[in-house]
């Protein structure tokens, strides 16, 4: 079974993310993900949903659920690496979050402009986020693709802008459709 993010011996705080950690080298563990460390270290109890910290270690793009499972297909069929998406399936969310390297909200000219400007949410320094739990199950928010997962990277911003500018094309255009047709209109 691979290990968790969270066993201690994933990851050694102590070594660099880029070599082995001497402790978990017969497990095949590497220190190879930032971002799931952080992730695992800013969890007090890793089979909760929790409230965390963004902009120290990820910055947050949310969008309504229909577009983010859209723009998640359309990354996963890039076949280049997607870091951690969580979803909250709550009826008063109905969110799916990307987490990005941290400071690429600041660091990448008018990110956060397009996404604000196109009714998606952003979170970074200063912003609280409540994460699904690592560990377990949880009925209403899930990690769609885990911190820390084998085959799994950083997301790069431009791929997930991409998949979002597709994803909101394809919903304006399948919502303008389904507006113009109505239950009156003959068929044929």
């Amino acid at each position: 079974m691979p290990a968790s993010p969270c066993d201690p011996y994933f990851f050694d705080p102590h070594e660099p993310y880029d070599r082995p950690d001497p402790a978990g080298a017969a497990r095949g563990a590497r220190c190879a993900d930032p971002l799931g460390y952080a992730l695992c270290a800013s969890y007090r109890d890793p089979a909760r949903v929790q409230p965390v910290p963004a902009g120290t270690a990820f910055d947050l793009v949310s969008v309504q659920m229909a577009i983010g499972l859209d723009a998640l297909d359309l990354m996963l069929r890039s076949g280049r690496p997607v870091g951690p998406v969580a979803a909250d399936a709550r009826v008063q969310v109905n969110r799916v979050g990307f987490l990005l390297p941290p400071a690429t909200l600041q660091t990448e000219p008018g990110f956060a402009w397009w996404c604000r400007r196109h009714g998606l949410r952003v979170a970074s320094d200063g912003d609280v986020v409540a994460l699904p739990p690592l560990i377990g199950e949880s009925t209403r928010m899930v990690w769609l693709v885990a911190p820390g997962a084998a085959d799994t990277g950083r997301t790069d911003p431009g791929l997930l802008l991409s998949a979002l500018r597709r994803a909101l094309r394809y919903q304006d255009r399948h919502e303008s459709l389904s507006s113009t047709a109505g239950p009156s209109d003959p068929i044929g």
